[in-house]
C-alpha cells in the first residue's frame, strides 16, 4: 500500500529538516569564530586559547592626574594591551592608593590623588583588566614599616639586615627585606592587611613581586632572625618540646649512619640553647642531620623558607577570595622554580592552588650568551615552565624590553663606570703641586708617571665605547652625537690627562640624558618582535612585557602594536 502524503503530514518533516538546517549555520558559525588546532601526537582537534597581552607599569608612566591617566590607557589599548599589571606598592615600601590603615606609607605626591581608583575605573571603561602589583617583601631602610618596626627585617648571621651588604665589590645593597616568617610581623601585620585593602578596590587580580628571599646578595645567608632560629628547628622537629633535656643517639642498626634516620636521635646538639646566632647559623647550614653523617642539615633550611613562602601565598588567596571570590591573584616568578626553591624559597610550580596566572620573568638578564642563545632557551624555558605547572593555570610569558638591547647598551655602561673610576683620581700633575718643592723629585715623576697610565687605561675605553655607538647614533641623531662627541673629546683627549670634575660631570649627564631618552631608530626593534615570537614556539597563554616605562624610553611602543596584531 501506497502511503498517502498530505500537506498535514509533510509540516512536521518540512519544519524539523528546517530546524537542523538552523542548528548547523549557528553551529558552523561558532566553529568559525574559534580556531582550532589538530595535535600532532593523538590527531584529536583542540580549541585554541586566544593570547594575553599584559605589561608592568610604574606610576610615573601614569602621571598624577586623571587626564594622564586616560592617556595612558588610550595608549594600550592601541597596543592591544588586555591588562595592565600596575605597581601599587614599590621597592622602598611606598605605596600608590589612598589607604587609610597605612596613611604613613603613601607615595610624596600622590596623597591627593589616589592612583589605583582613578586608574582602575578608567581602565575597566575600556575593558582592559587591572592587576595590583605589590613588591612584596621589600622595603626601604627610610620606609615607614622598618621605621616603625625595625624587629620585622630579615637577619644574616652577625645580625646585621640586608642593607648591610654590598652589590659587587664596593656598592653598598640599598634594599632592605622583611621576615616572611615571623608572626606576629611584616606579614600578617602589614603586607596582608595592605593586599585586603587593595583587594577592596575592585581589581580584577592582585600580583605578587619579590615573593621570597633575597638572592642577589648572599642567598643563603637569610633568615636568622631570632624567630627563625627558633621556629627553624620546630619545623623540621630536629627536637622534642617535651622533655628537651633527653638526648636520644642513633641506634646503628645498619651500616650508612645515615640510614638510621628513622632511629629518632635527637638532631639538635646538646649546648643548642647556649650558642650565639652565628654558631647556630653554622650549625644549622653546615651541620648533620645525624651525628657523624653527611653535611646535610641545611636541607631543613632550605625546606623551612619554602614553607614560609607557601604559605603567604595561600593567605593571600584566602583572604582576597573572603572578600571577592571572582579576584584572582598572579605572580612574577624567577624562570626555574627547581633551582629558585634552593636559592630564594620560590618553589612556584607548587602554587597552582593559590594562583591564577603565573608571569615568569623570562628576561635576557637571566640568560647567558647572545641574543641568539637568549631566543632558543627563552622557548625552551617557556616549554618546561608549563610542564612545571601541569598547564593547570594560565601562564604568560614575561619579556623585558631594555636588556634585550645587551650589546646596544653596553657601550652606556662601560662610559658610565669608567667615568666613576676616572672621578676617583686626581689630575697627573697634583702630587707634583702637593711637594711644593722646585724640582721635581725621581718619586714624584714616577708617581705622576703611574696617574697619567692610570688615566690612560680608563679614558681609552671611553672613547672606544664611544666610537662603537657613535655611526648608528650620527644616522638616526646626527647633532645628538655631535655634541656627545665634543664630550668625549674633552674627556678623553690626551689619554684624559687633562679631565677635570666638570668635564666628567658633563659627560656623565649627556649619556645618562641619552639612555633615557633614545632616538627613535636606535634600538633594533625586531629584537622584541624576535622575543616575542619566540615565546609563543612554546604556546604560552599570553605575553607580559616589561615595562611601560622602558617602551616609552626606547620608542618601542608602536613595535609592540605591531607584535601583538600578528
Amino acid at each position: 500500500m501506497i502511503h498517502k502524503i498530505t500537506r498535514n503530514n509533510m509540516k512536521p518533516r518540512a519544519g524539523a529538516a528546517a530546524l537542523f538546517i538552523c542548528l548547523a549555520l549557528v553551529l558552523s558559525m561558532v566553529v568559525a569564530l574559534k580556531p582550532t588546532t589538530v595535535s600532532a601526537s593523538t590527531g584529536e582537534t583542540k580549541q585554541q586559547r586566544r593570547e594575553v597581552h599584559a605589561l608592568w607599569a610604574h606610576p610615573p608612566d601614569l602621571g598624577k592626574t586623571v587626564e594622564d591617566v586616560r592617556r595612558f590607557v588610550e595608549k594600550c589599548k592601541r597596543a592591544r594591551i588586555d591588562t595592565v599589571v600596575l605597581l601599587v606598592k614599590g621597592v622602598v615600601g611606598e605605596i600608590y592608593w589612598k589607604s587609610r590603615r597605612f596613611p604613613q606609607a603613601i607615595a610624596k605626591g600622590y596623597e591627593s590623588f589616589d592612583l589605583l581608583e582613578h586608574f582602575t575605573r578608567e581602565a575597566h571603561a575600556r575593558g582592559i583588566r587591572v592587576d595590583a602589583w605589590l613588591c612584596d617583601f621589600f622595603e626601604g631602610a627610610d620606609g615607614a614599616a622598618f621605621r616603625e618596626h625595625p624587629e620585622w627585617a630579615q637577619l644574616n648571621p652577625d645580625g646585621g639586615n640586608t642593607t648591610t651588604e654590598k652589590l659587587g665589590l664596593v656598592r653598598p645593597y640599598p634594599y632592605l627585606w622583611m621576615c616572611p616568617a615571623r608572626r606576629p610581623g611584616y606579614t600578617d601585620q602589614w603586607l596582608l592587611p595592605m593586599i585586603e585593602e587593595v583587594a577592596s578596590y575592585g581589581v580584577d587580580s592582585i600580583h605578587h613581586d619579590y615573593v621570597r628571599y633575597p638572592g642577589d646578595v648572599a642567598p643563603d645567608s637569610y633568615c636568622f632572625c631570632d624567630y627563625c632560629l627558633a621556629n627553624l628547628p620546630r619545623h623540621a622537629m630536629l627536637s622534642y618540646e617535651t622533655g628537651s633535656n633527653e638526648r636520644y643517639r642513633v641506634n646503628r642498626a645498619q651500616p650508612r649512619i645515615e640510614a638510621n634516620w628513622w632511629s629518632d636521635p635527637t638532631m639538635l646538639p646538646a649546648d643548642w640553647a647556649q650558642r650565639d646566632r652565628r654558631e647556630k647559623a653554622d650549625y644549622i647550614l653546615n651541620g648533620s642531620t645525624i651525628p657523624g653523617g653527611p653535611p646535610d642539615m641545611r636541607f631543613f633550611f632550605y625546606d623551612y623558607r619554602v614553607q614560609q613562602i607557601d604559605n603567604f601565598v595561600r593567605e593571600t588567596h584566602e583572604r582576597v577570595k573572603r572578600i571577592n571570590p571572582k579576584i584572582e591573584v598572579s605572580a612574577a616568578v624567577f624562570k626555574n622554580p627547581i633551582q629558585s626553591a634552593r636559592f630564594i624559597g620560590q618553589q612556584w610550580q607548587e602554587w597552582t592552588p593559590w594562583v591564577d596566572v603565573f608571569m615568569p620573568m623570562t628576561y635576557r638578564s637571566h640568560f647567558a650568551g647572545d641574543f641568539q642563545s637568549y631566543l632558543d632557551h627563552l622557548t625552551e624555558v617557556t616549554k618546561r615552565q608549563l610542564e612545571w605547572i601541569r598547564r593547570e593555570k594560565p601562564l604568560y610569558a614575561g619579556i623585558a624590553s631594555t636588556y634585550l638591547f645587551r650589546e646596544e647598551m653596553k657601550p652606556f655602561d662601560e662610559i658610565r663606570d669608567r667615568i666613576a673610576d676616572l672621578k676617583g683620581l686626581p689630575p697627573v700633575d697634583t702630587a707634583a703641586r702637593a711637594e711644593g718643592a722646585m724640582v721635581v723629585t725621581a718619586d714624584v715623576e714616577r708617581e705622576q708617571a703611574a696617574r697619567a697610565a692610570r688615566r690612560a687605561e680608563l679614558a681609552r675605553p671611553i672613547a672606544a665605547a664611544f666610537e662603537t655607538m657613535s655611526k648608528h647614533l650620527a644616522e638616526v641623531a646626527p647633532e645628538r652625537e655631535r655634541a656627545l662627541r665634543v664630550l668625549v673629546t674633552a674627556v678623553t683627549a690626551d689619554d684624559g690627562r687633562n679631565a677635570t670634575s666638570e668635564s666628567l660631570d658633563r659627560l656623565a649627564k649627556a649619556i645618562n640624558d641619552l639612555r633615557l631618552d633614545l632616538p627613535p631608530g636606535f634600538l633594533p626593534a625586531e629584537k622584541l618582535i624576535r622575543s616575542i615570537e619566540a615565546a609563543r614556539k612554546a604556546n604560552p597563554d599570553g605575553i607580559i612585557i616589561f615595562a611601560a616605562g622602558s617602551l616609552t624610553r626606547e620608542k618601542l611602543w608602536e613595535t609592540l602594536e605591531k607584535a601583538f596584531g600578528r
